[in-house]
């Protein structure tokens, strides 16, 4: 799975950049921006599948910290910072647009993509239904349970901070989390038997 763990290193020289950028250097900024774009675009696109929106939201993240950097408390989680920034301000683009919706797009499979030893021998036509149907096989789970599998398996993030990023009790993550995960495995295995019967 894509994505890393949020380890004391990485921890380390974030509260660098973060102390940095509320002394008032722009290059930190720059840094975060680096460190941070991508993957706050993937957890924004995986969860609302507007990609200009997301891509505005991100910038006006960004703006907003250069803008009040002086202001910035210096006792934060940088990563689960942003998330929450990115978080936010989505759902406020939403209280403003009702036509943005919160949902897992056609065509974006929330697990790794990259080819392995058994795609790469099987023909297009093939691949590509596969990927259709992994497509819905995801795409059946609420979009509590996504976003929490996005968070975890593809951010990193813990349990207690999903938790509060997105107000929920530990407890209630962790719930979700094991029945996201068991209706993956039930819809895998269906979906396995119907892919060898169609090609076989």
């Amino acid at each position: 799975m894509a994505g890393y763990q949020y380890d004391a290193e990485l921890d380390s020289r974030d509260r660098s950049l973060w102390s940095r950028l509320i002394e008032g250097d722009k290059s930190a900024l720059g840094l975060l921006f680096d460190h941070y774009a991508t993957e706050l675009f993937s957890y924004g696109y995986h969860i609302c599948g507007e990609r200009e929106l997301v891509k505005d939201v991100i910038q006006d993240v960004f703006v907003e910290l250069w803008t009040y950097h002086p202001r910035l408390s210096p006792d934060v989680k940088v990563k689960f910072y942003l998330y929450r920034c990115v978080r936010n301000a989505l759902h406020g683009y939403r209280e403003k647009d009702h036509t943005v919706t919160f949902r897992f797009p056609e065509g974006e499979p929330l697990i790794d993509s990259a080819p392995s030893a058994e795609t790469l021998i099987v023909d297009e036509e093939r691949s590509s239904f596969e990927k259709k149907m992994l497509n819905r096989i995801v795409g059946r789970l609420s979009a509590r349970e996504r976003e929490i599998i996005t968070l975890k398996y593809y951010s990193g993030l813990k349990l207690k901070d999903i938790a509060t990023l997105l107000d929920l009790r530990e407890q209630t993550v962790a719930n979700t989390l094991q029945n996201a995960l068991t209706k993956l495995r039930k819809y895998v295995a269906i979906s396995l038997v119907w892919v060898f019967q169609l090609f076989s």
